[in-house]
């Protein structure tokens, strides 16, 4: 038998589902129930607000953000991802303007460096700048602590411990660079507006960025030859912002006539190529000529040698497969592969708690035999899940609980405990740190050889511990 899903004259989005096959008076049932969901009903169209109708889910979420549908005077049907999508739109445009934190938006997980201190721009003198630029080569080939130096004594904002490796160079009205950043041998930062970089940042030899405004965050990692630029890249638009712990591997490419926005923890692989115009023939003769911005939310994946086209927005926690091409939307903790890239599955599974302990206890088996390997000696902890390390003389403890209740005492030099919950407010006693591996927070005072060496190695397999930032000074890894 057939079930109708929706009244009759209602307008639905293509590829809703308005009705369903029955074999059954149970199916029937079922299928009678999914009329409630308010799915494919729309809500009637705000006062004045011409030919357009909004469902009622749309409507709450524009009330809820603020958005004036009635001034926007749309047409047609419009549904909550449209209402997602123009505040995106907004989002892009206020960051346009200045990055600020985020995310500002439901629908949008999009975290965005904050602006420099007021005060603090790091104004270049226009003598200094006007040199910069006419001979560049001048400024280039100074050693690294008297480049430093000579940003500094004529404006730029440049923190403790910043690196500007040989043939290295930052041409910019304003520069920031805030502590321990360090810019690669022959790489090249301009922008026609403002430079900034957070703290730790890396960027790799080689590298080209050349937009007119830059702004990367804290803890990044810029591979070797990663290039920003291309046509438009100085037009009023033009904006490159890539968040905090954000990877941008080796090669990669961005073309960012507009605003190309990265959240926090994005991996841009190497060789991965995000372009926000094509070219191509006349839009008149039928041809596609697409100018539009791009957006990475947070902890979303672009895999090797994949295209991400004008206009598209990769949601946060999404996975797109090697060697794909985007040409549309990739929802939020979706799996998407192919040309074009469609998704396949989500990316990632449930873990219940007993997979989550095994898999814990694997992390901690893998570390304890790479640290082996190194010619370190280790043995099983007695207290149970963990090892005992020597190192220079030391004993050191590493101890895998399900809940760091009742934290031991230190043991030897050191105690790391790796714990899968923690209760609020937890403050390890002296010797002793706790990484809480589930909410990915560290607790208590590290800086040790095994904790930072446990740090590196959690971050090198995805678990990337607050607070930061944090980068490893080498060691027993």
């Amino acid at each position: 038998m057939l079930v109708r899903l929706v009244e009759a004259g209602a307008e639905v989005v293509p590829g809703d589902a308005v009705g369903a096959v029955a074999a059954s008076e149970a199916e029937r049932a079922e299928a009678l129930a999914r009329r409630g969901d308010g799915a494919g009903v729309p809500a009637a169209a705000p006062a004045g607000h011409g030919a357009a109708r909004v469902t009622r889910k749309a409507a709450e979420l524009a009330e809820r953000h603020g958005l004036d549908l009635v001034a926007l005077d749309l047409s047609g049907f419009v549904t909550v991802e449209h209402v997602a999508q123009l505040l995106r739109e907004r989002e892009r445009a206020a960051a346009a303007d200045g990055p600020g934190p985020g995310p500002p938006v439901e629908g949008s997980r999009l975290t965005l460096p904050g602006a420099p201190p007021a005060g603090e721009e790091g104004a270049l003198d226009p003598s200094f700048l006007a040199l910069l630029r006419a001979d560049p080569g001048q400024v280039r080939a100074l050693d690294p602590a008297a480049k430093a130096a000579a940003y500094r004594a004529h404006g730029a904002v440049l923190g403790e411990g910043v690196e500007l490796a040989p043939g290295s160079l930052l041409v910019a009205p304003a520069i920031r660079l805030d502590e321990r950043v360090r810019i690669g041998e022959g790489t090249e930062l301009r922008a026609l507006e403002s430079i900034q970089v957070g703290a730790l940042t890396h960027l790799g030899p080689g590298c080209e960025l050349d937009c007119r405004r830059l702004v990367l965050g804290m803890n990044l990692h810029v591979g070797r030859a990663v290039r920003v630029g291309g046509g438009g890249r100085h037009d009023p638009e033009a904006l490159f912002v890539a968040g905090d712990a954000t990877f941008i591997g080796d090669e990669a490419f961005v073309n960012p006539c507009r605003p190309v926005l990265l959240g926090r923890e994005v991996f841009l692989t190497m060789r991965s190529v995000l372009v926000t115009h094509n070219i191509g023939h006349s839009l008149l003769e039928g041809y596609e000529n697409r100018f539009a911005p791009i957006t990475i939310e947070d902890r979303a994946q672009v895999g090797i040698g994949t295209v991400v086209y004008a206009g598209c927005t990769i949601g946060a926690g999404a996975i797109v497969g090697s060697g794909s091409y985007v040409v549309s939307d990739v929802p939020a903790d979706a799996l998407a592969l192919g040309v074009p890239a469609r998704v396949v599955g989500a990316a990632r599974s449930p873990v219940s708690p007993e997979r989550r302990r095994a898999l814990a206890e694997g992390i901690v088996a893998e570390l304890a035999r790479q640290l082996g390997l190194r010619g370190h000696e280790v043995a099983a902890a007695p207290s149970g899940t963990g090892f005992t390390l020597w190192h220079a003389g030391e004993r050191a403890e590493l101890r895998l609980v399900d809940r760091a209740d009742g934290l031991p005492d230190p043991v030897g030099a050191e105690t790391v405990v790796l714990a899968l919950a923690c209760p609020d407010g937890l403050a390890p006693p002296p010797g002793v740190v706790v990484y809480d591996v589930v909410a990915r927070r560290a607790h208590g005072q590290g800086g040790t050889p095994l904790a930072d060496a446990t740090r590196e190695y959690l971050r090198k397999r995805g678990i990337r511990l607050e607070p930061g930032p944090w980068r490893y000074a080498g060691g027993l890894l």
